[in-house]
C-alpha cells in the first residue's frame, strides 16, 4: 500500500484527514486430547482500516485486501458515508507528539512444535496421575500470538506499537461420588524451558478439588472477600464508569462527580498503557496519541476523565491518550491496564480479619445481571463459607448482590495480590464489610 500516495489523493477529493492503520498478527493454537494433537491452527493476517476527517466528522472502513488502483473508490466511498452522517459533534485527528517510548520487559521465546507436543503430552499424563478423581482431560493447549500495528494519518503522524503473548491452559474433569466439577487454568509461559509443569498441574487439581461437594447456604447479609479474579471481573464491569465519552452523554454514573469522594479512601486507581506488568503495552493509543500513566481516583476521590480526542473536545480539554477501537472502525473511549492499586493484606490475613464470612471465587451471569447505569448487580457465585477465619466448606448456587458504588465505600481492607495475566482492568482481593448473599438452603 502506497500510504503518502493515499493520503495525497484524499486531500485532491477535499478530505481533511486521512489516517491508515495496519495491523499484522499472527497466531498458532495446538490442542492435544487423548494422547495425540487434536487440533493445529496458524494464522498470518493483515488488517488495513481508513479513518477520514470529512466536515468535522470521522468515518471509517476496514479494508479485507488493499488495492491502490481502487483508491478512488474506497474514498469516494468515505465521502458518501460522511454526508449520510447526522451527527453534529465535532472531530480531529491526531498530530504529531513527542514521548519517551518505553520496550515491554517480556521475552516472549518462539518454542518449536516438537517441544510444545512433548510438554502438551507431558501435562496431560501428570494431569491424570496427580489425582485418581480426575475423570478426563478435556483439553490441554498452547497458544500463542504476536501483533505489530503501524498509524499513519496526513498531519504526519507515523506511530508503531507491538504486542505478544504465549500460554498454557488445560481443562479437566473431577469426580467424587456423585458430585462432578470442571475447572481450568490458563498460565503465560514466556519461555516453555521454564515451564513448571508440576506447580501447573498442582494448582489446577487444587482448584477444581477444592470445590467438589459444594453446596449452597442460607440467604444473609455478611462480610465478604471477592478474591483477585472476581474482583477483577466485577471491576471491569463498570470501569465504563471513568470514560468521557458516557459522562458527555450523561449515562456514567459518575456524571458531574469529578473531584468529588466517590469510593473509600482506601480505594485508589490507577490507568497506566505503559505498566511492564500487564500483558499489553501501549505506547499510543488507536488514534495516534501518546499514552501515559494517570490516577483516576486518589483515596476515593475520582480525579481523572478518561478521554479520546472526540470526548475531549466535547468537554473542551485533552484527550488522556484513550482512544481504543473495539474493532476495526471507529475509536471510543477504553481504560488501557486500569487497575485498583494493591493493599498490604495477604489473602491468608484478608480471611483472618474477616472472621465469618464468605469468599467469592467464581461470578456468573455478567451479561444480565449488571445495570451499569445504577451500578446494581446481582450475580451467579461461587465460593467457600469461613468461620474463625477459615474456610469451612465450598459454596455453590448462590448469588451476591449489591449497588457497586455503595460497595466501594465500604472496603474494610485490600489485599496485594494484584495479578494480571491476560486482563487489562485488574484488581486485588477486597474484603467489605456487608454484602448480600443469596442462596437456598
Amino acid at each position: 500500500m502506497n500510504k503518502q500516495q493515499w493520503i495525497d489523493r484524499a486531500r485532491e477529493l477535499g478530505i481533511e484527514g486521512l489516517e491508515i492503520t495496519q495491523v499484522k498478527s499472527r497466531s498458532r493454537e495446538m490442542n492435544w486430547f487423548e494422547g495425540q494433537l487434536d487440533s493445529f491452527v496458524t494464522s498470518r493476517v493483515l488488517s488495513t482500516s481508513l479513518r477520514a476527517l470529512i466536515g468535522g466528522k470521522i468515518v471509517s472502513t476496514s479494508l479485507e485486501k488493499v488495492e491502490d488502483e481502487k483508491m478512488d473508490e474506497v474514498l469516494n466511498q468515505l465521502i458518501t458515508a460522511a454526508k449520510e452522517v447526522s451527527e453534529s459533534e465535532k472531530d480531529i485527528f491526531v498530530g504529531p507528539m513527542e514521548t519517551e517510548e518505553v520496550k515491554s520487559t517480556k521475552h516472549w521465546i518462539e518454542p518449536d512444535s516438537a517441544q510444545i507436543l512433548e510438554v502438551l503430552s507431558s501435562v496431560e499424563k501428570k494431569l491424570k496421575a496427580a489425582d485418581e478423581r480426575v475423570r478426563m482431560v478435556n483439553q490441554v493447549a498452547f497458544e500463542s500470538s504476536s501483533t505489530s500495528s503501524e498509524l499513519t494519518n496526513s498531519l504526519g503522524v507515523n506511530v508503531q506499537d507491538q504486542s505478544g503473548m504465549q500460554a498454557i491452559a488445560a481443562l479437566i474433569t473431577m469426580v467424587d461420588g456423585e458430585d462432578l466439577r470442571d475447572g481450568y487454568l490458563v498460565k503465560l509461559i514466556e519461555n516453555l524451558d521454564d515451564f513448571d509443569q508440576d506447580a501447573f498441574v498442582e494448582e489446577l487439581i487444587e482448584k477444581v478439588s477444592s470445590h467438589l461437594h459444594a453446596r449452597s447456604m442460607g440467604s444473609v447479609l455478611c462480610p465478604v472477600i471477592f478474591n483477585n479474579e472476581t474482583m477483577s471481573t466485577l471491576f471491569s464491569c463498570f470501569s465504563g464508569m471513568f470514560s468521557g465519552s458516557l459522562i458527555a452523554k450523561g449515562i456514567s454514573p459518575l456524571t458531574d462527580k469529578l473531584h468529588e469522594k466517590i469510593f473509600s479512601d482506601k480505594i485508589t486507581i490507577i490507568d497506566d498503557p505503559r505498566n511492564q506488568d500487564a500483558l499489553f503495552l501501549q505506547n499510543y493509543d488507536d488514534e495516534g496519541h501518546p499514552t501515559y500513566t494517570k490516577t483516576v481516583v486518589d483515596h476515593g476521590v475520582f480525579e481523572t476523565i478518561l478521554h479520546n480526542t472526540k470526548s475531549a473536545l466535547k468537554m473542551n480539554t485533552e484527550s488522556t491518550g484513550n482512544g481504543f477501537k473495539s474493532g476495526a472502525g471507529a475509536t471510543d473511549v477504553s481504560p488501557m491496564n486500569l487497575y485498583i492499586q494493591p493493599g498490604d493484606e495477604s489473602m491468608d490475613q484478608l480471611i483472618e480479619q474477616m472472621g465469618n464470612g464468605v469468599i467469592i471465587t467464581d461470578l456468573g451471569g455478567m451479561h444480565a445481571g449488571v445495570d451499569f447505569v445504577s451500578t446494581n448487580f446481582s450475580l451467579q457465585a461461587q465460593g467457600y463459607l469461613v468461620e474463625n477465619g477459615k474456610k469451612v466448606r465450598p459454596l455453590t448456587l448462590i448469588t451476591v448482590a449489591g449497588n457497586f458504588i455503595e460497595l466501594m465505600n465500604n472496603v474494610v481492607a485490600v489485599g496485594n495480590n494484584l495479578k494480571w495475566e491476560t486482563r487489562n482492568v485488574c484488581a486485588p482481593a477486597i474484603l467489605f464489610k456487608e454484602v448480600s448473599i443469596g442462596g437456598n438452603e
